[in-house]
C-alpha cells in the first residue's frame, strides 16, 4: 500500500501542474509498467484509494477539468524545485526555434526559411526548398509547379522520343519523400507512369523513379521495403503475382523489368520461366491485356555478379534475357526473326549496357554494390549517367 502511494505522487510530482484524475490511471501505467492496482489492495475503484491518500489535493482548472496535485509538506521542497525547472527546451523563444515559429509543421518542414513576412501562398512558389511530408500536398505542388515542363516535355517526346529528365537529375533539388503508410490492400495501383505507361519492377526502375521521375516513394508499417506504386524494392516475380492477385485495376499499358532479384536469390533459369509465363498469364486473362499493351524488358547487366565466380546466375541472367528477346517472334522455323503482330514488345537494356561482345560497360555503373531496403543480397545501380542512358532506352521504345 505504501510503495503504491509513493508511486502515485512521484507520478504526480513529475508533472507540472498535476495530473487530470482521468488520466492518472494512463501516466501511473506509461511510468510504472501497470495500472494502479486499487483492487489488490481491497479498494472497489481509483477514487476510493485517493480518498484515502494524505498529501493529496483536487483542483479545478479555468476548462472544469479536475486535477490531482500532490499537497504533502514532507515533500514540498521537492515539488518547489520541479516548478522552477524550465520548460521544455522546444517551447523556450530560443534562437534556434525562432526560425521555426512562422511556418506550422503541418504545411510543411523546411529548416533553411528565414522569411519572416511571406505568405502562405508565396511560400509555396519554391520548388526547391519545400520537403512535403503529406504526400497529397506533395502532388499538389508537385503538378501545379511541373506542369510547364511536362507538357514541353510530352511534347519533344514526339520527335525525338526522349523525356527532357534532365529537369530531375540534381539529386540535391530532387527531394525525396519517403512516407509511412498502414498497411492496407490496395484495390487499384496506377503508379508509377511514364508516358502513359506503368511501370512494374524492383530496384532498377525504382531508382529511376526516384531520381528522374522525381516521384515520392512509400514504406508500409512492418516492412522495409520502399515501394512507388508496382515498383517495389526487391521484388521478386512471384512477389509482384502475389500483389497483382489483390489489386483490381492497373493501367492499360505496362513496361515490365523484373527477375533480378530472383537471379540473386539464386533462381534456375526454369524457376524464371515458369513464374515469368504465369505472370504475364495473369494479365491476359485476369486484367485483359494484349500482348501489345505489355512491353518485357531484359534484365540489365547485374555488375556484381561475374561469369567465372557466378556461374550459375550469369548463366540464369543470359538464358533469362534470351528467353525475354524470343517473346516478339515467331515459335515457326519458316518465319524467323518475322515479328509477330500481337507480340509482346521487348526493351533490351542488357544490350544497352554492354559491348558488342556482352562484356558489361561498368562506366553506366555506380563504383560499388550497395544494400537496398527490400532484398538481403547488394545491388550494382546504375549511376548518374547510367540512369540517364536508361531513361534514353525506355522512352525511345514507349
Amino acid at each position: 500500500m505504501e510503495e503504491t502511494i509513493a508511486l502515485i505522487k512521484s507520478c504526480l510530482i513529475s508533472k507540472k501542474g498535476g495530473i487530470p484524475i482521468k488520466s492518472l490511471n494512463h501516466e501511473f501505467e506509461k511510468i510504472v509498467g501497470e495500472p494502479i492496482p486499487y483492487t489488490r489492495l481491497g479498494f472497489p475503484s481509483l477514487q476510493s484509494l485517493l480518498k484515502k491518500v494524505d498529501g493529496l489535493k483536487t483542483i479545478k482548472k479555468l476548462d472544469g477539468e479536475e486535477t490531482l496535485i500532490v499537497n504533502d509538506p514532507k515533500i514540498k521542497h521537492i515539488v518547489d524545485l520541479i516548478k522552477k525547472q524550465k520548460e521544455d527546451y522546444k517551447g523556450t523563444n530560443s534562437k534556434y526555434y525562432k526560425r521555426f515559429a512562422h511556418y506550422p509543421s503541418s504545411y510543411y518542414n523546411n529548416i533553411n526559411r528565414n522569411h519572416d513576412n511571406t505568405s502562405k501562398d508565396d511560400q509555396y512558389e519554391d520548388r526547391n526548398k519545400v520537403w512535403f511530408n503529406d504526400n497529397i500536398k506533395y502532388y499538389k505542388r508537385r503538378n501545379g509547379n511541373q506542369t510547364f515542363n511536362r507538357t514541353s516535355n510530352l511534347e519533344s517526346t514526339k520527335n525525338n522520343k526522349c523525356l527532357s529528365y534532365e529537369v530531375y537529375d540534381n539529386e540535391h533539388n530532387n527531394i525525396i519523400v519517403i512516407e509511412k503508410c498502414t498497411s492496407i490492400i490496395e484495390r487499384t495501383v496506377y503508379e508509377p507512369i511514364i508516358l502513359r505507361h506503368q511501370l512494374i519492377g524492383d530496384d532498377f526502375f525504382l531508382q529511376l523513379v526516384i531520381r528522374n521521375l522525381g516521384l515520392p516513394v512509400w514504406r508500409q508499417r512492418g516492412d522495409m521495403a520502399l515501394r512507388c506504386g508496382l515498383c517495389i524494392s526487391g521484388q521478386t516475380i512471384n512477389d509482384c503475382i502475389k500483389k497483382l492477385n489483390d489489386v483490381e485495376c492497373i493501367s492499360n499499358q505496362i513496361v515490365i523489368m523484373l527477375g533480378a532479384v530472383d537471379i540473386y536469390n539464386g533462381a534456375s533459369f526454369d524457376d524464371l520461366i515458369k513464374n515469368m509465363e504465369y505472370l504475364l498469364k495473369i494479365l491476359r486473362y485476369k486484367f485483359a491485356f494484349s500482348n501489345s499493351a505489355i512491353k518485357i524488358c531484359t534484365i540489365p547487366p547485374l555488375a556484381n555478379l561475374s561469369l567465372h565466380g557466378h556461374v550459375d546466375k550469369a548463366r540464369a541472367l543470359y538464358s533469362f534475357n534470351n528467353w525475354i528477346r524470343g517473346l516478339n517472334h515467331e515459335a515457326d522455323g519458316n518465319s524467323e526473326n518475322c515479328v509477330k503482330k500481337n507480340s509482346y514488345r521487348i526493351i533490351d537494356f542488357f544490350e544497352g549496357f554492354t559491348d558488342e561482345t556482352y562484356t558489361t560497360q561498368y562506366e553506366w555503373f555506380q563504383l560499388n554494390a550497395r544494400m537496398v531496403s527490400g532484398c538481403k543480397h547488394p545491388y550494382v545501380l546504375w549511376n548518374k549517367y547510367g540512369r540517364k542512358r536508361a531513361m534514353e532506352i525506355l522512352t525511345g521504345e514507349l
